[in-house]
């Protein structure tokens, strides 16, 4: 890819004058900031995205490329940090468009479906063929993603963000078919924030910074630390080799990586007696066709404090979500929100008890894309005079308060009036932040909240609820990755099959432990 550049509605440069070469029969590593123009890079390449200038050559070849089936025909695959599956079709019907495998005009999904559970069996992962699109978690909509990826021939192969959904086991598996796959011949792009990642397994990265290339060089000739440096322009790093790292001690040098957690990380002893901001007493909700129940969980969040909900998919937290914000009816037991029974109360009494809520999926339950950054933070505050809401909306009112929560979070655009579909996928996701954080809530209730977010994003995510913990907010916390549990949780509920395997202290947490609590919901002897 030679010159790319592509500028958006308000005057938002996504690349400009980008170039990338990647070998085939290697894993090439993409890494910079939020908003530094990563994923617009890859869309062009898929055919998402025109470009107003630039050319791409494959195989030493020009390459037209105008829609994804254009990619598609070209032998590129890609799977996206957001599914693209069309929610009322079956994940097996979304898999075979547009390659539709038919006899006599009818569709042939059992031959598909051995067909695609062959390729899942080599990644190492299980799909619900059957199972409508809209039902299935983000981090399932991604598993078959990346088999229909594979299944459609691909031999470039795009990845963006492909572990930030999965449990480590299952990366691990994904990671070992992505160097199968370098190992027969494939080209792998890999985009990603988890800078371990890159080192562990890609041999050559391109750094990306504000849109424009900094770097492109191999991985053994640098470092976790040097491509933090490189993505931020320099200057001391925070947080750089993984998601989470040693704390720098006496004799670590002052330009390394800091712990990108230390800032949220519990104090040790014993607090001051608080009072709960959560309380669910023996809360059970139905199981349905789609998705699975909870049954009887109790736990309680205190002011102050984090509680982490670990489980791998499909284990319930969603659910609990769900019965916790009011989107799911429980059918016994009680949820109190700030003393408060709320158990039979709608979402809005809830949002007015002081519950602040950031979904799991940040375009399809959080965010209305066409709608401006100042309407989309204003959504949930509606009627607050604060927020420019009442019986007549303020604009003014409703631009100051925009404009403020979005330099609480960082949020990255030239203005409150930019379309929230012109924004990075991180800067969406620090757009959903700060709305959550909006009006001082009482009990944040976060679903993979930095999902998406580089290192340097997601630590200053953390100081933000730092602050607001110091002033009494109780965060519950659901998240596939247990290191970020681990490394921010007082304590750690874990769920298995809808319901509590246990409840750990941070101090006393072993990973090993929890992982076998994740997996057969027994604590191990």
């Amino acid at each position: 890819m030679a010159g790319i550049t592509k500028v958006y509605p308000g005057n938002v440069v996504a690349n400009d004058g980008v170039t990338l070469e990647a070998e085939g029969g290697a894993i090439h590593a993409i890494v910079g900031e939020n908003g530094a123009g990563k994923s617009t890079l890859m869309n062009v390449l898929y055919g998402v995205v025109r470009p107003d200038e630039g050319r791409i050559r494959l195989h030493g070849r020009e390459a037209d490329i105008r829609s994804p089936g254009d990619a598609i025909g070209y032998g590129i695959g890609m799977v996206t940090q957001h599914s693209s599956q069309i929610p009322a079709l079956s994940v097996v019907d979304n898999i075979l468009l547009p390659r539709e495998s038919s006899r006599a005009g009818v569709l042939t999904r059992s031959r598909a479906i051995r067909e695609l559970e062959a390729v899942a069996d080599d990644l190492g992962v299980s799909v619900p063929w059957q199972s409508r699109a809209a039902t299935l978690s983000v981090a399932a909509l991604q598993k078959a993603e990346i088999v229909r990826a594979l299944y459609r021939g691909a031999r470039v192969l795009i990845l963006d963000e492909p572990s930030a959904s999965l449990a480590p086991q299952e990366a691990e598996a994904l990671f070992g078919l992505l160097h199968r796959l370098a190992d027969a011949g494939h080209t792998v792009i890999l985009v990603t924030h988890r800078l371990q990642e890159v080192m562990d397994h890609a041999s050559r990265v391109t750094v990306l910074r504000r849109g424009r290339n900094v770097a492109e060089l191999p991985t053994t000739a640098t470092s976790a630390g040097e491509l933090s440096a490189l993505m931020v322009g320099g200057g001391v790093t925070h947080g750089a080799g993984s998601l989470v790292a040693d704390s720098a001690g006496p004799d670590t040098p002052s330009d390394a990586p800091r712990d990108p957690w230390s800032v949220i990380q519990p104090s040790p002893g014993a607090p001051s007696r608080r009072l709960p901001v959560l309380e669910l007493e023996h809360v059970s909700a139905d199981e349905t066709a789609d998705s699975r129940g909870v049954t009887d969980v109790t736990l309680e969040v205190l002011a102050g404090e984090i509680v982490g909900v670990a489980g791998i998919d499909g284990s319930g937290q969603r659910e609990l979500c769900e019965v916790i914000v009011g989107l799911r009816r429980p059918k016994r037991g009680r949820v109190v929100i700030n003393g408060r029974d709320n158990t039979s109360r709608p979402v809005s009494a809830r949002l007015r008890e002081g519950l602040g809520f950031c979904p799991e999926d940040r375009q399809r339950e959080g965010l209305v894309l066409d709608f401006t950054l100042a309407e989309n933070l204003l959504l949930g505050h509606q009627d607050d005079p604060r927020s420019g809401g009442g019986v007549f909306l303020r604009p003014d009112t409703m631009e100051a308060a925009a404009s403020s929560a979005m330099k609480l979070m960082d949020v990255r655009a030239p203005s409150p009036h930019v379309a929230a579909r012109a924004l990075s996928g991180g800067n969406q996701q620090k757009l959903l932040l700060a709305r959550a954080l909006v009006g001082g809530p009482k009990l944040l209730v976060a679903m993979q909240p930095t999902r998406g977010l580089d290192i340097h994003a997601t630590r200053s995510a953390y100081d933000v609820i730092a602050t607001a913990r110091a002033g009494g907010l109780g965060v519950l916390l659901f998240s596939l990755d247990l290191d970020e549990i681990l490394a921010v949780a007082n304590r750690i509920v874990v769920m298995y099959a809808g319901r509590v395997a246990g409840i750990v202290e941070r101090a006393g947490a072993d990973r090993n432990a929890l992982g076998h609590m994740m997996t057969t919901g027994e604590r191990p002897e």
